[in-house]
């Protein structure tokens, strides 16, 4: 017959004997029971500790010891590599990675530059106005101080004559001097006659300005709603180096997309065709084909919107 498990657990204290026994642990294992009966417990829980003392113990194994040292120290070790944040290893580049490295900077550039050139482009044509509006106010205070006079210094004084003796080719004259002399007097900043698209990169930098007409005054009240300043010419830039425009071709300054046009009112407009009811500013009356622009300076005559740099 096999034993219960109270019975292999052995004899157990009675709860007198365990009271005495925390009373000993409380007091430093000395009797201090008060009551007769408990001081005696005590006494007899005391003198059965005795005992101990005298029961054989062997001295503990030094492989024991060690083992349970090597333990704590594993324990340890193991609490500190879980605490470690250790580095990936460093693997060597392939060139499938280099290939796809360069295809999203690739694709980044084709998505950004297309967007960078047309904010650049839409800059300098911000820029280009605000240089027109600044050369309209000196065109407007010149004309005031000169009774309504527009400004005429680029030697046109023998072409005004009634038999100009010697007019001048369009390789050696400038009309954009008319705007330097604008901005020498003080009438604008010299950084307003042109165009900042083009101050790089074009032989004549000036912005295009109205040819005087032949026949009447050269004034700002007869100017009135036509054109007076605009983008340089790109036919007549072209004739300069021996090429051929095509009649309809917008300036240069804006990759041929367009042009501002500063009329004799103020008014300053985006035209992306450089025409004005019907008349191209950028060819004299009766002239359909750049080729065909001659190679002298003449006047137009009468209303004729004719503007060259």
């Amino acid at each position: 017959m096999s034993a219960s498990p109270d019975e292999l657990r052995g004899p157990k204290l009675s709860a007198e004997d365990q009271a005495a026994l925390d009373r000993l642990v409380d007091n430093g294992f000395q009797a201090s029971a008060h009551n007769a009966d408990d001081a005696a417990r005590d006494q007899a829980m005391l003198q059965l500790l005795r005992h101990l003392d005298h029961y054989p113990i062997e001295d503990s194994d030094e492989s024991l010891i060690d083992a349970t040292l090597a333990r704590i120290d594993l324990a340890e070790r193991e609490q500190k590599e879980k605490m470690r944040l250790e580095r990936a290893p460093i693997r060597s580049i392939r060139w499938s990675d280099l290939g796809g490295i360069a295809a999203v900077i690739l694709l980044t550039a084709g998505v950004a530059w297309p967007a960078f050139t047309r904010m650049r482009a839409t800059s300098l044509k911000a820029s280009c106005a605000n240089n027109m509006r600044a050369m309209g106010g000196g065109l407007s205070a010149y004309a005031n101080d000169n009774r309504d006079h527009l400004p005429m210094t680029a030697g046109l004084n023998g072409l005004l004559a009634t038999n100009p003796s010697r007019a001048p080719d369009w390789n050696t004259y400038e009309h954009g001097g008319n705007l330097v002399a604008l901005a020498n007097c003080g009438y604008c900043p010299m950084g307003s006659v042109q165009c900042p698209a083009c101050s790089s990169g074009m032989p004549h930098k000036h912005f295009a300005f109205r040819m005087p007409a032949s026949d009447r005054s050269f004034r700002l009240t007869i100017v009135a709603r036509g054109a007076l300043v605009a983008d340089s010419n790109p036919i007549l830039e072209m004739h300069r180096t021996g090429r051929v425009a095509p009649p309809s071709m917008a300036s240069a300054n804006h990759n041929e997309t367009g042009q501002n046009v500063l009329f004799g009112d103020g008014a300053l407009l985006w035209l992306s065709r450089p025409e004005v009811n019907g008349d191209n500013i950028y060819l004299p009356r009766g002239v359909t084909q750049g080729d065909l622009l001659p190679n002298l300076v003449q006047l137009p005559s009468g209303d004729d919107a004719f503007l060259a740099h």
